[in-house]
């Protein structure tokens, strides 16, 4: 079940105040959660009632906390939070910030999902996953998104990507600067990823790696997107090329590259296809459990182990 919910935001009000009829919250009409906190009190109940990722765990997240001073074209519009060792802002706000207008905003219980909509962008956000999805684009979110008492925050430099616009962190001022001169809304997916390449790299990914966890799904696409950028004359200049280069992938013997891919394969696909790196410049991987030869581990610089996979470069 979907109810809709409200906020506003003007540029120097900074507290947002949720509707007690957000669907399984239960947050009376006046508990203050936030949009742009400036208020000490309000960060410290809110972060009493954290809840990482959708996981519903009722206890408090222990987190290294610090409160930022956020900057939009030099004016101070409220405060971030440095959760960790990513800066979140919430989702909501920041993109109505953006905008300089009111969205339309839906949060399902059952999923634990918002769903944002106003002109020409359509923004949703699963707590339990590691990505938001914006013009059907996907953004990788390595540290997740939260639910701080009712309000739904993630990583800023993510949100940024949105709409393109710049986020500058000033060491001396201990503050951060959005700067909205190149402001535009990001290209939808269906415009920006290649048909052919996401064919391909999402059938490698799940017939390799499809019962991994996504970042390993994402490190399986990078090694084959690592080698058709190297260099060295070692493998071929696309997708397609080096999946089937000879003697390289198991499961172009096996068939298995033929299947279907599962939708988190798709997912993983497109965020490589993003630029997201999980395995920096590794251009292999095996499973030690099953791997008929160690090679790689006398040969090639170790790199990360993620799930059942050892990577190298």
């Amino acid at each position: 079940m979907s109810n809709r919910i409200k906020t506003s935001f003007a540029m120097i009000c900074i507290v947002v105040i949720f509707a007690s009829a957000m669907s399984g919250y239960a947050i009376a009409d006046e508990d203050i959660t936030y949009g742009f906190i400036s208020n000490g009190d309000a960060l410290s109940d809110a972060l009493a009632c954290v809840e990482p990722n959708g996981t519903g765990q009722s206890e408090a997240l222990i987190l290294a906390c610090t409160e930022i001073p956020l900057y939009v074209d030099d004016v101070f519009i409220g405060t971030a939070l440095k959760l960790n060792d990513a800066t979140y802002v919430p989702l909501l706000a920041f993109c109505e910030a953006m905008l300089m207008t009111d969205i339309e905003a839906y949060w399902d219980s059952e999923t634990d999902c918002v769903s944002l909509s106003a002109e020409d962008i359509d923004i949703s956000l699963t707590l339990s996953d590691n990505f938001i999805v914006a013009n059907s684009r996907y953004l990788y979110l390595s540290d997740g998104a939260y639910n701080i008492n009712g309000t739904v925050v993630a990583p800023i430099r993510e949100l940024a990507k949105i709409f393109n616009v710049g986020v500058e962190w000033d060491e001396e001022s201990w503050t951060i600067d959005i700067s909205t001169s190149d402001f535009s809304i990001i290209e939808h997916g269906d415009d920006f990823y290649d048909e052919e390449s996401l064919h391909w790299l999402s059938r490698v990914i799940s017939s390799e790696a499809g019962a991994e966890p996504l970042e390993g799904m994402i490190g399986v696409g990078n090694v084959v997107l690592n080698r058709v950028n190297d260099e060295s004359g070692i493998f071929e200049d696309s997708i397609q090329r080096v999946i089937f280069q000879y003697n390289q992938f198991s499961v172009v013997d096996s068939g298995a590259i033929y299947l279907e891919p599962n939708e988190m394969s798709i997912i993983a696909a497109k965020l490589c296809l993003e630029g997201y790196n999980t395995v920096e410049d590794s251009k292999f991987f095996l499973n030690p459990e099953t791997a008929s030869s160690l090679w790689f581990r006398e040969n090639r610089t170790f790199v990360i182990t993620i799930e059942d996979h050892d990577f190298y470069a």
